[in-house]
């Protein structure tokens, strides 16, 4: 669809999954969307708070899907040839993906997920991974017990930073603005547990360094960089919108 004069229009289905999969649960939607410099088109979808799924690549829950912008599927995904497989699936293994976004300068795409009791994560995305959930976990269950006795196995990709205890990771964005020259292609991290948000030094797929930016924000959703060079958050709690502007003193950080 389109947005045009305010209102969105031109809506058709691009993808659904298939009916007889429908999850009816309340829990663990996932829900982000972005697309890469090659055009391809990825969307999370939670495992439902039904864990296992997410390790049943003939289910889409707990999955981030790859897709053409009209819907069709590359024939290069990782598992378009299986017939035990969905051909959208990239990645499994994803327990509630709340974040997606590209980097500016590698194209590569990085994703946030909610742990359970612990153990949220930064991942880099490479097509056909299994990023463990709930096979490995730095989580525990909200009652205290054992998801997993295992933090690492064979063939599951560890995050590349994990939060414990929970910040209750959501959207992120790499700040590609000109009004914050010194935060170009860092990465931004809304939190909803903490009500801040982080901003991560990120140099060849690795985090170099961390730092709380905002506290005390309402429990942020999203965020992004705008036209107007401004950097924008989405909260609830309360359901705000909020715009960053850089200090214009030349000498203290933007």
């Amino acid at each position: 669809g389109k947005i045009q004069d305010h209102a969105w229009t031109d809506q058709e289905v691009i993808y659904e999954a298939p009916h007889d999969l429908y999850t009816t649960t309340r829990h663990h939607y996932g829900s982000r969307i972005v697309f890469d410099p090659s055009g391809f088109l990825y969307f999370s979808i939670g495992e439902r708070g039904i864990a296992h799924h997410a390790q049943d690549i003939r289910r889409p829950n707990g999955k981030i899907h790859r897709i053409f912008k009209n819907g069709s599927i590359p024939s290069d995904n990782p598992f378009v040839e299986r017939d035990d497989a969905l051909p959208t699936i990239f990645t499994f293994g994803n327990r509630n993906p709340q974040g997606l976004a590209v980097h500016p300068g590698t194209g590569h795409i990085w994703e946030t997920e909610h742990g359970p009791m612990g153990g949220d994560e930064l991942n880099v995305i490479h097509g056909g991974a299994n990023y463990g959930w709930p096979s490995i976990t730095y989580g525990r269950n909200y009652d205290g017990g054992v998801v997993s006795d295992h933090r690492e196995r064979q063939g599951m990709r560890q995050p590349t930073l994990y939060w414990k205890p929970s910040i209750a990771v959501s959207g992120i964005h790499f700040v590609d603005s000109p009004s914050f020259p010194r935060w170009k292609n860092h990465l931004l991290v809304g939190a909803l547990k903490y009500e801040e948000v982080r901003l991560l030094d990120i140099e060849n797929d690795r985090v170099m360094h961390q730092e709380i930016i905002l506290k005390n924000a309402g429990r942020v959703r999203d965020v992004c960089s705008a036209p107007d060079g401004a950097i924008y958050l989405v909260t609830n709690g309360p359901d705000t919108i909020l715009k960053l502007t850089p200090v214009r003193d030349m000498n203290l950080e933007p």
